[in-house]
């Protein structure tokens, strides 16, 4: 029997399927900005042309005689930036035009669109910011630090709110390949030097935690090993608990010894880590715990370029045979696996309340069940709450907690179990009628029309009924809602 697989892997495209020499295949020719455009220097004899795939049309590939030392396309609409020499330009090339062109006083050996509408731009000492509207020219941010002197550039990043910059180089030193790094906080003008090859910013909301927290990994290969690091950078927001730092080995097998992290790209929406390096290999960390969830080789050749891949919320890249490929989680087995394969149970429903996936539903039940015995009703009711797919918020669920005797001086459990849910959800019918019921006969008509205007209630024709005979203005409102137009006639 096949063993369960955590992700989906896909190739894309092969580029030399599309007429791409096989020899401009590579780091120096190769960019991609985002999972949307593929841009290609080629050069055959004395003819220069960059050839733009489109994703969504990739066996229609558009060539344009255009000479350049470097090409990259807007991360989401057909804008290109062309250097040559120390002129760098901007393009529409829907609408035929030059956006905006500037002549550099010194060499720019690495350039990258950090936005829509910005490039960062970065010379042997100096990263400047480039804002595409008007007449703006390139800015300074910052000076690049010492450590970073003779290395070669290859990637910069940013966070969401571009308060925190990274700067990523390589260079060649005693037989291997050491990464540094510059992280500069544009609030505090400070920079820090960091040994490090591959790198991410993401935001990730914590268990409890009402806002985001703005999180930094990365991961070095150095002479003791190799590590994943994940921390939180600047101030935590106002009532967030810390993000507490996470360091992880990062395995690399016994016949690749030179090998290192070259790529990193992180998913908010699940809360994962996508590691790429040199030999091919992909890891898959989750940020909360640091824990490696997968390793597994998906390429035999160098994977030199990576984006996000936004449909799959996953990792996609060019390997130097031209392959482009994309690595995802697989949501239908990624619980499954880390349950029975890593008998990490903890993790398996961590993983399924953040993402709402299936696959956990008997650890929920569980654990529920424990809990309810045990008579931790508040806990009960937030294992009921969060889990996946609504799998525990049944009429079976309300009625045990409705059996269940109250506490002198506290609300009841079937109050508390409501109160959880209206926190983070809306109700579904069952729960909305009988929450109804004994705030109706407590006479508090005005939390019912709170709830409504939150829309935390689902509105039906039977909540419309049990609230008429106590008010009927409100009972109007929710038959209006839950488009019943008999029903509100008869209320007139």
């Amino acid at each position: 029997m096949a063993q369960v697989m955590p992700i989906r892997f896909q190739e894309h495209i092969q580029l030399t399927n599309i007429g791409i020499n096989s020899a401009n295949i590579g780091f120096s020719n190769i960019t991609m900005e985002s999972d949307k455009f593929i841009c290609i220097r080629e050069k055959n004899g004395d003819q220069s042309q960059v050839v733009i795939v489109d994703m969504a049309d990739t066996q229609n590939p558009m060539r344009r005689p255009i000479s350049a030392d470097s090409a990259i396309m807007n991360p989401s609409s057909k804008v290109i930036a062309l250097k040559a020499g120390k002129t760098l330009q901007i393009f529409n090339l829907e609408m035929k035009s030059k956006i905006k062109a500037h002549v550099s006083n010194e060499d720019v050996t690495f350039w990258k669109w950090i936005s829509v509408n910005t490039i960062a731009l970065v010379t042997e000492n100096t990263v400047y910011h480039w804002p595409m509207e008007g007449d703006a020219l390139p800015q300074k941010v910052f000076d690049r630090h010492s450590t970073l002197k003779g290395c070669q550039i290859i990637n910069y990043r940013t966070d969401e709110a571009m308060k925190w910059l990274l700067l990523v180089g390589i260079s060649a030193q005693q037989s291997r390949v050491v990464g540094a790094m510059q992280l500069y906080s544009v609030d505090r003008n400070v920079s820090q030097p960091i040994e490090g090859h591959a790198a991410a910013f993401v935001p990730f909301k914590m268990e409890g935690n009402k806002s985001e927290s703005n999180i930094f990994a990365f991961s070095v290969r150095n002479q003791t090993g190799g590590k994943l690091h994940i921390i939180e950078v600047g101030a935590p927001a106002e009532g967030n608990t810390n993000f507490t730092k996470k360091t992880a080995d990062v395995f690399f097998p016994a016949e690749a010894p030179n090998d290192f992290p070259v790529a990193m790209q992180a998913s908010k929406e699940h809360g994962l880590i996508y590691m790429i390096t040199k030999y091919g290999y992909i890891h898959l960390y989750d940020i909360e715990s640091g824990k490696c969830i997968y390793m597994n080789r998906i390429s035999g050749d160098t994977i030199f370029v990576t984006a996000p891949h936004e449909a799959s919320n996953g990792i996609i890249g060019v390997n130097r045979k031209g392959q482009v490929l994309s690595v995802s989680i697989d949501e239908d087995n990624i619980v499954s696996y880390i349950t029975n394969t890593l008998k990490d149970p903890e993790l398996a429903l961590k993983v399924s309340v953040r993402c709402n996936l299936a696959g956990a539903e008997e650890l929920f039940v569980r654990r529920f069940n424990m809990l309810f015995g045990q008579g931790q009703y508040s806990e009960a009711a937030k294992v009921a709450a969060s889990a996946p797919k609504g799998i525990l918020r049944t009429p079976q669920t309300i009625q045990r907690f409705q059996q269940c005797p109250s506490q002198a001086g506290q609300a009841s459990p079937l109050l508390q179990y409501f109160s959880i849910l209206l926190e983070t959800s809306q109700l579904n019918k069952a729960e909305s009628l009988e929450l109804a019921r004994p705030v109706l006969q407590q006479g508090r008509n005005q939390l019912l029309e709170k709830w409504l205007v939150e829309g935390k209630l689902e509105c039906s024709e039977e909540l419309g009924d049990l609230i008429k005979v106590h008010d009927s203005t409100l009972a109007l409102s929710v038959y209006l809602r839950a488009n019943i137009p008999n029903k509100v006639c008869g209320v007139f």
